[in-house]
């Protein structure tokens, strides 16, 4: 039985993990249409045509999720023509017209779908007038349409913004990684190129003074091995440090993310933190970004940087309408982090909101730094 409800859901509805199962959701609005009932309307000449437009809505409605750009003009007029022809039997149909306003961003992407809402209520509007509707119904008729689309407008830009700021950080991390990489590459050239080119040679001179003069063959064999020991003392130093730049990307990822969302950005640079403390740093980080972007209506934003005595600080603050003192699942998320390093978060809220993450120095090269 599983298994058929899920093929039915694939076919109905695109694989979009935004809207979900939401569009089940919001087929409670066509409950409206039995509004009337309510005022003692009722007989075939309002029950036939009402379920015939559900029953051709229907369709209509689950295709309109598959359409979009002119495609989804379609969908939309055939959900006005819906409340064109039922509203003399049925004063609700105006719920059709909802729909339609609803959809309407589909046709144009951006802030651009705010013509098409207007041009879907403007259509209402003629509907109404033409049947002479009472002027209650057609307020209701041309004001719900119009809340609808334009709600509808505003979370669609939303939704492709964070999809931008998302591929953004993306191609930052991308980035971070491919310079690091070869980051890496250098500094493996530059610690064991050398090194190894005089093992080699103090190794053939062994080789050729080993059945000459063994005493000096063993004082080379000797210098081989401490080169050796003092390349992979080397070695262990620079491969502690490779992963602390994943900080440095998402702090850099911050900064991008934040100027296309027109907040100007003031980024301090990350200092070389252990491993761990960087890992768990940077998720903090990406979800106060987040929450500054969505939430904060901030203009500007600090992220420091700083060593307090035995701790790694970092400081979030945004200059925004503050808020932080209510505690949501990201702010807990951030506190279960940092606790898990004996670190802890403090937040400020006032003009603004300041979020600051602490840990314990964690290793040998945080104590250097």
């Amino acid at each position: 039985m599983q298994r058929i409800l899920s093929r039915i859901h694939r076919f109905l509805l695109p694989d979009d993990e935004w809207i979900g199962r939401l569009p089940y959701v919001w087929l409670i609005y066509l409950g409206f249409l039995f509004f009337p009932l309510t005022l003692g309307h009722g007989g075939a000449e309002f029950w036939v045509p009402t379920l015939v437009s559900i029953a051709v809505f229907l369709p209509v409605y689950f295709w309109a999720f598959h359409t979009e750009g002119r495609r989804a003009i379609l969908p939309v007029g055939i959900m006005l023509v819906l409340c064109f022809l039922l509203t003399p039997s049925n004063l609700s149909a105006l719920t059709y017209a909802v729909y339609a306003a609803a959809f309407a961003h589909c046709i144009v992407s951006g802030r651009q779908g705010l013509f098409a809402v207007g041009a879907v209520v403007a259509v209402v509007a003629v509907i109404y007038w033409w049947h002479s509707v009472p002027l209650p119904f057609s307020i209701m008729g041309v004001v719900m349409p119009l809340l609808v689309g334009v709600s509808n407008v505003y979370f669609a830009t939303l939704h492709e913004k964070n999809a931008e700021i998302r591929m953004s950080q993306q191609e930052v991390r991308r980035l971070a990684g491919q310079a690091e990489r070869e980051r890496i590459a250098r500094d493996l050239h530059d610690l064991l190129g050398h090194t190894l080119s005089v093992m080699i040679r103090k190794t053939e001179l062994a080789r050729r003074l080993i059945e000459t003069d063994r005493d000096q063959a063993a004082v080379e064999l000797q210098e081989i091995e401490g080169i050796g020991r003092q390349a992979l003392g080397q070695v262990r130093e620079a491969v502690s440090g490779w992963r602390a730049p994943e900080l440095a990307a998402e702090a850099a990822g911050a900064r991008l993310a934040l100027e296309s969302s027109g907040i100007c950005a003031q980024v301090d640079e990350t200092p070389a933190i252990d491993q761990k403390s960087g890992e768990t740093l940077a998720m903090v980080l990406r979800e106060a970004i987040t929450n500054v972007i969505r939430h904060s209506g901030a203009r500007h934003c600090q992220i420091e940087f700083a060593r307090e005595s035995a701790d790694w600080l970092m400081r979030v603050s945004d200059d925004g309408h503050g808020g932080c003192e209510s505690e949501g699942n990201g702010i807990r998320g951030m506190r279960e982090r940092l606790a898990e390093l004996d670190g802890q978060l403090e937040v400020e809220s006032g003009d603004g909101c300041t979020l600051t993450a602490r840990v314990p120095v964690g290793n040998r090269q945080g104590q250097a730094a």
